[in-house]
């Protein structure tokens, strides 16, 4: 099953939020990515215009002010030019615009709210337990909308999630109010940004770790406000060594990187990226054991795709290719294994079974851009960051520098033109934290950017 998250780390500098959410034995479970310079939509709700109908797919393209045109599947009925109402359900990446519902949901700790919606559920994941069921019928006879009881519901009094409860109503009333008002396309209630989405939507066994003071302070009034299961869990991260590198994150998050994943009972996954699918090969190194040895290093390889899958934010069509097997009970195993392996997923999976060509199939819901598409330069066989990843690292290594002089960032020009560019609010902050300018050096033949103090 998917992995107990223990501790969250949030790590913050000019260009980026990162945040690792690890497993009690030190394992890098998922990791997130927010640049500065380019937000998270997911969850704002917008007052937008239709600009076009795409009567291919039967959906329809609105402008909601963001820089590229979001998509609204199924949108019959709809003509060009009319104003409504959507949410933002997917980001875009690259040249692909965001993803929008008609259907906004309101998202909280300990319950979430459709308006215009009927009847609870239990959020996917969840056991139906006693206590959950009696949860559930205790809501019944709602008249606000739908109402999905989240897990952590479980783990507080019923005054806490009326209480949220009234506020989500509050926050969609606020935007019915706004809509009268303002000139389409206009946000009408805003995306939260990484840390607060993690804190309404993880719950550690742990600590919350943030390493930068105005993070820490403002989550410690969120959770103080409105999430007090949380209270007590998060901790101030002042040490002068890094929070990721004295957690191992960055060599972890190197490896999640790499195509090549070793197994630990011998063995390799082999993990390729497409425009069409994922492809995850089981390569049977030097497994012994005749067929049941076979049968044991897959079922392990299950449990290992699982944990690669959450990570890498793999998702769309996934073919898992494992060490061939003729044994029709074995395969019903390590297909099975699969499913269990993915219990816990916060996404819609459908693990549809094996093949006449003994390849495993899977589809997961996709949301937002794979860990290699927001960090890497294309899909290559090695890892090679792009020019954003590569600047950000610049700004976090550039504020460790200890010692007197002017610092100085000689790099390729893409890396240049990217401080300077799409990342310059970020320089502009990293100056004000140094108290001084940076000079930057474009140099084509620099494999790495090199940093110095001048004097």
């Amino acid at each position: 099953m998917v992995s107990e998250i223990a501790d969250i780390l949030i790590e913050t500098s000019p260009a980026e939020m990162r945040a690792a959410l690890m497993a009690e034995d030190g394992r890098l479970v998922r990791f997130f990515i927010e640049r500065s310079h380019r937000k998270s939509l997911r969850d704002g709700i917008y007052s937008g215009r239709v600009s076009a109908i795409d009567k291919v797919s039967n959906g329809a393209f609105v402008d909601i002010g963001v820089h590229a045109a979001a998509f609204l599947p199924r949108a019959k009925g709809l003509t060009e030019g009319e104003a409504l109402v959507v949410q933002v359900v997917r980001n875009g990446w690259a040249v692909k615009g965001p993803v929008v519902t008609k259907t906004p949901i309101l998202y909280g700790r300990y319950v979430n709210l459709q308006p215009g919606g009927k009847g609870v559920q239990v959020e996917r994941g969840v056991a139906k337990s006693r206590p959950a069921k009696e949860l559930e019928e205790s809501f019944g006879d709602n008249t606000v909308g739908r109402i999905t009881i989240r897990r952590s519901a479980l783990t507080v009094p019923r005054a806490v999630l009326d209480d949220e409860l009234e506020r989500l109503l509050a926050e969609w009333e606020q935007a019915l109010v706004a809509v009268k008002s303002v000139k389409v396309p206009a946000c009408l209630l805003p995306a939260p940004d990484l840390a607060d989405r993690l804190l309404r939507d993880q719950s550690p066994t742990e600590e919350i770790y943030v390493d930068d003071r105005g993070v820490f302070m403002a989550l410690k009034k969120l959770v103080n406000d409105r999430y007090g299961d949380l209270k007590g869990r998060i901790a101030f991260h002042g040490h002068e060594t890094r929070l990721f590198e004295e957690a191992d994150v960055e060599d972890q998050l190197a490896a999640s990187l790499e195509r090549i994943v070793t197994l630990k009972r011998g063995g390799r996954l082999v993990i390729d990226e497409t425009e069409a699918l994922v492809a995850i090969d089981v390569d049977s190194g030097r497994v012994g054991g005749g067929p049941d040895g076979i049968r044991r290093a897959n079922m392990d390889a299950m449990g290992a795709i699982a944990e690669q899958i959450l990570l890498r934010n793999l998702a769309g069509l996934i073919l898992i290719d494992p060490i061939s097997m003729s044994n029709r009970g074995h395969r019903k195993q390590i297909v099975e294994a699969l499913r269990q392996a993915m219990k816990g997923d916060d996404r819609s999976v459908d693990v549809l079974g094996m093949t006449p060509a003994g390849l495993i199939e899977m589809t997961r819901q996709r949301s937002g851009p794979t860990l290699a598409e927001q960090m890497l330069l294309g899909r290559q066989t090695s890892v090679s960051l792009d020019a954003e990843s590569e600047a950000a690292a610049v700004l976090r290594k550039v504020l460790a520098l200890k010692g007197p002089g002017r610092p100085v960032v000689t790099a390729t020009p893409d890396i240049v033109a990217c401080l300077e560019g799409p990342l310059q609010d970020a320089v502009a902050e990293t100056n004000r934290r140094l108290g001084q300018s940076l000079e930057f050096r474009a140099d084509a033949a620099k494999n790495a950017p090199e940093l110095l103090l001048e004097r």
